[in-house]
Order: structure tokens, then sequence, then C-alpha cells
């Protein structure tokens, strides 16, 4: 049975065989600076160093030999079914953060209809010194008014907006991955808080565009793919300077999502522990023994694949982001 594509996450030691596999979509390992390591298919490093002692390198398959461009810059490889993309811009090339982020927005729903995937499903945002104010606004604000420019001159998305998550690097450049489908997902957002996408004008110039998760049926499987969740509640944050706290909020907020959806759409998983993995983000490796014995007490040894990154939270008062997806195939689960 052939399913649009899968997740592994692999030893470090294994990458050099990833090159020449053509089932591979695109991998992903996580250090100090971001680069691109190839000039077609999408293997690339990102600039959130990996906490835990043993590094791995997130591989994602397809059942079938890929395809793969280079249209402007953004690597990009598919199948009948699935379109990765990768763009990595040097910053330094644009007067600021807005600029930048409008080029590369242009550039991916250029790359994603000129190969008719035109929805994209889940998309990554990386870039350095997210907190840091320059001209009197957030980078983070900037960032999201550079793409909504972009959205607003393409007439918006087509469809609802997809499930994301961005975070600051330890290392320049912006740098943008994505997956989208001839078919759009559907968007499913979280009773627990406000929509992204209706903030009130205190979080920026423009609301972020992005859902709390988009779910995608496909022919024999269903998947589930969850933005970065911290701990807000309604739109504001909650527990400042509490790591624990915050994450507590976080589990909750994610948990509140996988029963909305079991609700709703009828998703074969009831908790977190359900899904394939977890992506943690933590603004200070202090942090990682306190969110490490938190999980396994809640949780126990039941948890998916958890994956433990230093990165910056778009908001300065959030120390912990999660992101998630479960993407079994419903048949043989």
């Amino acid at each position: 049975m052939s399913l649009p594509f899968s997740v592994q996450f692999i030893p470090v030691e294994n990458i050099s065989a990833l090159e020449a596999d053509e089932n591979v979509l695109a991998a992903i390992r996580y250090a100090s600076i971001a680069s691109a390591e190839n000039t077609e298919k999408p293997l690339f490093s990102v600039g959130l160093p990996n906490l835990a002692l043993s590094n791995v390198v997130e591989v994602w398959y397809s059942d079938v030999a890929v395809k793969t461009s280079l249209i402007d810059g953004i690597q990009l490889s598919y199948n009948d079914d699935i379109l990765f993309g990768h763009l990595l811009l040097d910053e330094s090339e644009y007067e600021d953060i807005v600029a930048a982020s409008e080029h590369a927005y242009r550039l991916i729903l250029d790359a994603i209809n000129a190969l008719d995937y035109p929805y994209i499903l889940r998309i990554w945002n990386y870039f350095s010194s997210i907190n840091d104010d320059q001209q009197g606004l957030e980078r983070y604000k900037q960032f999201c008014l550079g793409r909504q420019q972009t959205l607003d001159s393409r007439g918006g998305f087509v469809y609802s907006p997809p499930a994301a998550t961005a975070i600051g690097t330890s290392g320049g450049g912006l740098q943008v991955y994505f997956i989208a489908a001839r078919e759009p997902g559907i968007q499913l957002e979280n009773p627990r808080q406000t929509s992204a996408f209706l903030y009130p004008p205190q979080y920026g110039v423009v609301s972020p565009a992005f859902s709390r998760a988009t779910i995608k049926k496909w022919q024999n499987t269903t998947h589930l793919y969850i933005s970065g969740t911290a701990s807000i509640v309604g739109h504001e944050t909650r527990h400042i300077g509490q790591v624990e706290k915050q994450l507590e909020e976080t589990l909750k907020n994610i948990e509140a999502l996988v029963q909305h959806g079991a609700e709703t759409q009828d998703l074969s998983i009831n908790t977190l522990t359900d899904l394939s993995y977890l992506k943690v983000y933590l603004r200070d490796l202090f942090m990682l023994s306190i969110t490490e014995e938190l999980l396994i007490r809640r949780y126990g040894r039941n948890l998916p694949e958890v994956i433990f990154l230093q990165g910056d939270v778009c908001r300065e008062d959030l120390l912990v982001e999660i992101e998630a997806a479960y993407i079994l195939n419903e048949v043989d689960a």
C-alpha cells in the first residue's frame, strides 16, 4: 500500500547514504548554522542545536523514487502526492527581514504553482534574533508583515492557512521549508486558544498567518500536522518565567487539539502519546532536564520520538514550544 511519505529519525552517522537514495524527499540535520548541503534535493541543516547527546537526522521518505527541481533557489523534491521544498536566503542581501520574508514567500508561491502543488500543508520558518527590536518593531512581527504583504498581493491564502512553526535560530539567514499538495488539507483550531490569524493588534501590525494544525486525508491514510504550540490560552501568554508550568500548559493545548480532531474529524488518535513524534524547542540548555523529567512523569515511557532543539520562541515571554505530527497509516495503526 503506497503512502505519500513517512518520517524517520536515523543516526547522523548514516547521512552519507541519503544523497544517493532516490526515495528520500528530504533530510534535515540540526546544527549551529543553517546550510544547504545539496544543489537540488532538500538535504540541509537548520541552525538549531540538538540538545540530546545522540544526534539524529530527520528523513522524509517516499514509497517511490522522487523527482527533483531547483526553482529560484528553492530545492524541491516530489512524488505524485507531495512536494517538499527548502529555501535559505542570505538576509544581508535584503533591506530588512520584512523584505526577505516577502521575497521568500513570493518565490515559494511561484514554485508550488509552477509544479501544480498549490496547497501548502505545513511550513517551517527559521531566522536569527527573532525577538530583537529593529526600527521599533520586533523581528518576528516584521517577518509576519513581509509574509502578509506577499499573501495580500496574491489574494491571500486561497484556502485555510497551513500549520506552521517560527523559531529563532543560532545562525543567520532566513530559512523556510514546507510540504505542499495538489489538494488542500483541513484547518483544525484549538478550542483553548484564539486562532492566531484572529489575534488582536497588540501582537503585531498583522496577525500571524497559520492554523493550529492541518489534517490531510490521503487516499489510504490521514495525517495530522500540529503547529508550534506554546503556553497560550486564548491569546495570552500564561505562566511567565515558569518553565515547568509553561510546559504543562503547552501539553494541555496539544491534548485539547488532538481530542478536538478526534471529535470533529474522526481522527483515530486520542492523546499525545498516539502521535508519531514531538519536536521540543527550548530557549536554554538548563530547561532540558526539567522538560524530560516532566514528560516522563506525565506520560511514562509511552512517549513517541522526541527531539529537543535549542531555539527562541516567537514571543519573548515564552520559554518552550512543541510541534508534533501523526503520520501513521490508519489501516495498520
